[in-house]
């Protein structure tokens, strides 16, 4: 899996972003035809499901699937190692604070996102 795939997976998971525009809008600056090729091999690889909207397409949605969700503990890993080696990282941001004193706690706050979703 290669580093953009696993941003969007973070995005997904942790941040909840569920449209093209918000993951568009992450931090990392991901170009739209990267952004569109790794949303297809996402979802390809079964660990997103596409959900067209009604009317346009900026109401399409990319939920995770159960295969997805279980990533959860190697995204808090990476996160863990993060906090480890990287000095960059912002402590500042309540989600990594909760990391640090509360896991269980936030991987069960961050499924509810995800009570559709059975296995």
């Amino acid at each position: 899996m290669d580093p953009w795939s696993l941003i969007i997976l973070r995005d997904v998971l942790i941040h909840n972003k569920r449209h093209y525009r918000e993951f568009l809008a992450s931090r990392e600056n991901i170009s739209t035809n990267i952004l569109s090729a790794r949303l297809l091999s996402l979802t390809e690889a079964g660990l997103l499901v596409k959900i067209e909207g009604d009317s346009n397409r900026a109401q399409t949605m990319y939920r995770p699937t159960q295969k997805a969700l279980d990533l959860f503990p190697v995204v808090f890993s990476i996160m863990h190692w993060g906090l480890k080696y990287n000095p960059n990282t912002n402590m500042s941001i309540p989600i990594m604070q909760e990391l640090t004193t509360n896991e269980k706690g936030l991987k069960q706050r961050l499924l509810r996102n995800f009570d559709d979703i059975t296995s």
